[in-house]
Formats: C-alpha cells, structure tokens, sequence
C-alpha cells in the first residue's frame, strides 16, 4: 500500500520534507534539475508604466493586473502574488484563482518607518521576505503576524532583492558593512533551516533561486553590460552563460528549471520602438527568444504546482472514523513516511457528541487517535484497529463514565494488554476538567467552549491538541451561557495574566462574564483580559485557525452536520493543521476564504467522510481556493488504504513531511480587557 502521498502532500513544495528543507539532486552548471519539481511553467508578471500585465511565455493570453502595482513575485504553487503598490507603496498579497477575492496588506510595525520593496515567497509560501530599511524583513503571507527583522542585529551589512526557495534558503544581495556606506554588490545564500550564511558570489547582483533551491542565477557587469551568471547555492559551478552586448536585467528561472526569463532595453531603430523587453533564455539550446506583445521590466514567472485533496472514508460514519486512524497511525512494525507511531488512544462513545468534544485535546497529548465504540462494549472494528497500532502495556483513556462507556468496555480495554484508565465525572462539563488535569498542570491556554454544541468545542480542541505532546492547551465547556462549579473551580486557580483565557463563540463569553460577575473567580485580579471568538460554527473555526496556524500546509474539513465527522477529522489531522467546517454541498463561504487567504502555504487539504457527508461538488471548490483552477491531485483513501490505480497515485513517492506543535499564536488583534 502506498501512503507516501498522506501527509506527504503538505510537502509538495519540495521533494521531501519541507521540514527537514530536503531536496532531491543538483543542479548542472547551466540548468535545474527538474526530475523531482512538481511544477510546470505558468504565466509571466511584469511591470509595464507602473502597472502588472500577465502573460504566456508564447505571447499570448495577456491581461492587465486589477491595479497598479510592481515588484510582483509568485508563490511557490502559483496561488498567491505579493507586490507592493505604485500609489502607496505598500506590500499585498493577491490570490490568484478562479475565484475572486480582493487583496490584503501586510501591516508595517507601527512607528518603523518601514517602506517594503523586493518581496519573495519563502520556505513552503506562508512567509514573505522583502527589503526595508536597509535589513530583509518577513512576513507571514496571511498577515496574521507583524512583520519582523529576518537576521540579527549582528548581520553586517545592507541586505537587498531577496529570492526564496522552498527549502529554506534564502539569496539576497549584500552591499557594503552598513546602509551609510557603499561598496560592490555580492550575493549571498542564506539557509535557514541551519541558519548559515555563505557568500556565493562577488560583484554579483539581482539573484535568483533555481526551482530546487540548489542554484541561483545573477547579473554582474562584463564589459560594460549585465550578462547572467548561474553558481550552486554553496558558491561552486560559477558559470557565465550570456554574452550578448546588451543587458539582461532581473533574472527569474523557470518553474520547470530549464529557462530564465529577464528584461533587456533596446534603444530602437527605424523598424524598432525603443523600450524594455521581455526575453527567453532557453538554458539547453542557449537560444534568447522574446516574449512577443511583453513590453516591460521585473518579471516573475508563475509556477504550476498541483496542490491535494484527500477523502478519507468508509463504509459509515464509524468506518470513517476507523480510516482516519489508519491514514495516521503506522502498523506495528512498521514505519511509512508520513504516518506516525502512536503512544495511547483516547476511546470515546459514538452516541454521545458531549464527551468527545475535549478528546481531540488529550489525543495530540498523548499521541495517539480518537476512537469510537458503542456505550455497552468494545466494538470488533476497535479493537483491531488498537492492535494493528498501539503497543500492548500504552494507556486507553476512555472518556466518560460507565454510563457513557461502561465497565465492559474498560474490561476489554484491558483484557487485550493495554492499560485502562477512565476520565469522569458527574457531567461532561466537569469531565472536561478531569480531561484538563490530565493533560498538564501548568496549561497556558484555556479554551472556554459550549457543550450544549460541538461546533466550537471541537475547533478549540483541534487547536489545542495541535500543540502536540508538548501542549499546554486544555478545553473547559460552558453550560450554554452559564459555567458550572467545576469549571469555574478549576480556571480560578489560574491567573488570567499568565494563563490566557480564551472565548470560543458567545456561550462561552458570556459564561465566562458572568462567572466573574458573581463572584465565582475570588481570586481574579480587578482588571483582567481575554481573547474572543465569536460567530457561527464555520466562521468561527476558520477564525481560530487564521490565529492559532501561522501558515499551515495541511487543513482537515468536515460536514457541518457532522460531529462525528469532526472528530474523526481533527483526531487525523492532529499537528498537521485545522479544523475546518464546510455545508454538504457547497464550501463554506467563511472556510473558502481561509483557504484564499492562506493558499500561498496551504497545499493539502483532507475531506473526511464520504459523498453523503461532504459532495463530490465540494471537492473542486477547494481546489480552486487553494490553488489555480484545477490545478489539483484528488486521492481517496476508502478504509484508509489507498486505491491502487494508476489514476489514483500520489505525485511523488519520495514526498512526506511531518508533523510539528504549532507556534506560539499570536492573539493580541482579539484581546478583551474587563475591569471591574
């Protein structure tokens, strides 16, 4: 069975782990190595008289941008376009798909003085690299985060014209030993999974990284006029490669790798208007070819990468569940890229919506998957499932008491090698608080959410138990909008200025307001903050997964009217990313636009549960939301296995990543500040 494609496609920016910034061979002295880029040549950005026009490599097709703009730069799947804009000099991001969505800035530090120029996608695509004041900047492409210095202050020199690739390294040019002075331009590779700068080339200027990472191309002055030069990322294979009398400025390589398109000024003559051109430099053939109808300059060309869409599924509801832990679980024994070994399980019951919110929280604890059983004993489908997975002697937890999974449940738990140990009290709400304890006794975050509903209480748990063994995210429920002795017992021992206290929907708002009101939180200071999210379930989850996900590769969606098909979804997606809602039959206008809005970075996206749950019409919806057109690979995983048809086959099986904690979540835009 061939698993590599399961969450090997959140690394399809690369040929192996983006984590790991691996890549798969190097390139020649003249050209790329293009066996393992996943990417075909799309459409060329220019700047034509302060505005941005597409178009074909051929000539054809060409369209101008929606406003002016210029220093365009492409992510690395073609989602998404970042420049900065001619009338007021700020730096944007745009998707570019066949949906319409306008485009958002990224908001300079307040007071900084910072005028962006030059941005470049880096890593996977969610972080955008670009020039100010004299230093290289990053951004992540969602605008989630502010914007920050990328090096240290004991970086010498004036930092410029960065280019990124998707493994983490970074070329930019470094002039002189600070802005106020001057000196011949040099290019330089950063690598930023190691951290380690190496001068690749002196008297070099405007580089750009090959599609792998591995070389980059730069001008440099020869007789009088820029030629173009290519050298390995290390600094070895310098080559010049044009001699033309005449110069080639702004490099950019082809997304296959094998071509670099730049731009050139001709004086003009009795048959030729004078102006700035775009050329093709074919690096095989050596043959200059122009771009006819492209009058311009600062090209960009676009990469096609196939983004994924999964489906896993089975027979029912309950098969599902049992397929999403085969998608995420290694077999003992066994060690397949892109899977895990997992250290516990959490069983829940498949009746009862109310104690299987938190579970997903204690899951990415404890490493291990969310399962369903029936209320009055351990279902067949379980138990072989825990032991193609889980090691005889690791912890089950059940969830609830022995009316919610009775005694015979924990026996049989038991009587297969594995240790028991149940999480109960009277009511689900103080059940979610013996789930907290379990998870840590130190927790930095607090999720309030209802358990009347599980919309809310299962995308705050999906974010919580993202944090992975790690965490210290727990999920406390609300009565509706009133909070129970247990729960207020438990957050009043905690103070709100170091344990941040965090709303999900208006239940757990005004719960949470009326605790204190009451008296219930003694111990409370006079003044103390919180942060909100409030909505309807879809719009609500997509929210938290804007704030808590800095830019995921990965996101898992489920049915809207299906709790089970939530939990099955954020059990399987643990630390690889969010949770999020979509209608039967159509994507969730709210979940569309997340994926728009982070389609530079996320390139896989699960559905969990069959057509029934989510139509086959939602599929290509999101393909166009996270990529351009249908430029997709669609892979159903029926019981978890993959089918075995050519038509069905991952894009590459060298392809796999793995999961990590989530980042420290930046909550400040949604703090609330209450004094009494």
């Amino acid at each position: 069975m061939n698993i590599s494609a399961r969450r090997g496609f959140a690394a399809l920016t690369t040929v192996a782990a983006l984590a790991a910034g691996l890549v798969a061979g190097l390139p020649g002295q003249a050209t790329a190595d293009t066996a393992g880029w996943p990417a075909t040549d799309g459409r060329l950005l220019y700047n034509e008289l302060g505005s941005l026009r597409y178009i074909n490599p051929d000539g054809t097709k060409s369209a101008q941008f929606y406003e002016t703009a210029n220093q365009a730069a492409w992510s690395a799947d073609g989602s998404q376009i970042a420049y900065v804009g001619s009338a007021d000099s700020r730096l944007r991001t745009k998707t570019y798909a066949q949906e319409s969505i306008s485009g958002q800035d990224i908001v300079m530090p307040a007071g900084s003085g910072w005028h962006p120029t030059d941005p470049t996608f880096w890593n996977g695509g969610g972080d955008i690299v670009f020039t100010a004041g004299g230093r290289l900047r990053v951004a992540v492409a969602n605008s989630a985060r502010a914007p920050q210095a990328l090096f240290g202050t004991d970086v010498d020199g004036c930092d410029s014209k960065a280019s990124g690739a998707v493994n983490g390294k970074l070329a930019f040019v470094r002039t002189g030993t600070s802005c106020s002075t001057t000196g011949t331009p040099a290019v330089w590779v950063y690598n930023g999974p190691t951290k380690a700068f190496t001068k690749v080339a002196d008297d070099a200027d405007e580089p750009s990284m090959s599609p792998d990472g591995q070389s980059l191309v730069f001008t440099r002055s020869v007789a009088g006029h820029k030629q173009l030069f290519t050298v390995k990322a290390d600094g070895t294979g310098l080559t010049q490669i044009t001699t033309d009398p005449f110069d080639h400025n702004r490099p950019a390589w082809s997304p296959k790798g094998d071509r670099i398109a730049y731009d050139t000024y001709f004086a003009g003559s009795a048959d030729t208007a004078s102006g700035s051109q775009i050329w093709i430099r074919d690096l095989a053939a050596g043959t200059e070819t122009r771009v006819p109808m492209a009058d311009g300059t600062d090209v960009a060309w676009q990469p096609l990468r196939k983004n994924a869409i999964s489906r896993v599924y089975g027979a029912d509801t309950y098969g599902t569940n049992i397929a999403s832990s085969k998608w995420t679980w290694n077999t003992l024994g066994k060690s397949v890229p892109g899977l895990m070994n997992a250290s516990s399980a959490v069983l829940i019951s498949k009746s009862d919506s109310a104690y299987a919110t938190t579970a997903t929280s204690l899951a990415g604890k404890k490493h291990g998957p969310v399962l369903m059983t029936s209320r009055t004993g351990l279902d067949s489908s379980v138990q072989t499932e825990l032991k193609r997975m889980l090691p005889k002697g690791k912890t089950v937890y059940l969830v609830g008491g022995t009316s919610i999974l009775n005694s015979s449940v924990a026996s049989k738990v038991t009587s297969l090698g594995y240790v028991a140990k149940r999480l109960s009290d009277a009511s689900r709400y103080s059940t979610s608080v013996a789930v907290a304890k379990t998870i840590t006794s130190a927790p930095k975050y607090v999720f309030l959410a209802t358990g009347t509903d599980y919309h809310n209480a299962l995308a705050a748990s999906s974010a919580a138990g993202a944090m992975g063994t790690s965490g210290t995210a727990v999920v406390l429920l609300t009565q509706g909008s009133t909070m129970t002795a247990s729960v207020y017992g438990y957050l009043n021992k905690y103070s709100p200025s170091t344990t941040k206290i965090i709303t999900v929907g208006t239940d757990a708002e005004s719960a949470l307001t009326k605790a204190y009101n009451a008296g219930k939180l003694p111990y409370w200071p006079s003044k103390y903050s919180y942060y909100r999210f409030a909505g309807s379930p879809a719009p609500v989850a997509a929210r938290l997964a804007e704030f808590w996900w800095s830019s995921p590769s990965n996101a898992a969606v489920a049915s809207v009217n299906s709790w089970t098909g939530g939990v099955s979804a954020s059990s399987a997606m643990t630390t690889y990313g969010p949770l999020l809602w979509t209608d039967v039959t159509s994507l969730t206008y709210d979940t569309k636009s997340y994926m728009m809005r982070t389609s530079a970075s996320l390139n896989h996206v699960a559905v969990f549960g069959g057509n029934g749950s989510v139509d086959a019409k939602v599929v290509p919806l999101i393909g166009r939301a996270i990529g351009v057109d249908s430029t997709y690979a669609y892979t159903p995983y029926y019981k978890g296995d993959i089918p075995q048809s050519p038509a069905s086959q991952p894009l590459s099986a060298s392809t796999a990543s793995t999961g990590k904690p989530v980042p420290s979540p930046d909550l400040a835009p949604l703090k609330v500040t209450v004094s009494k």
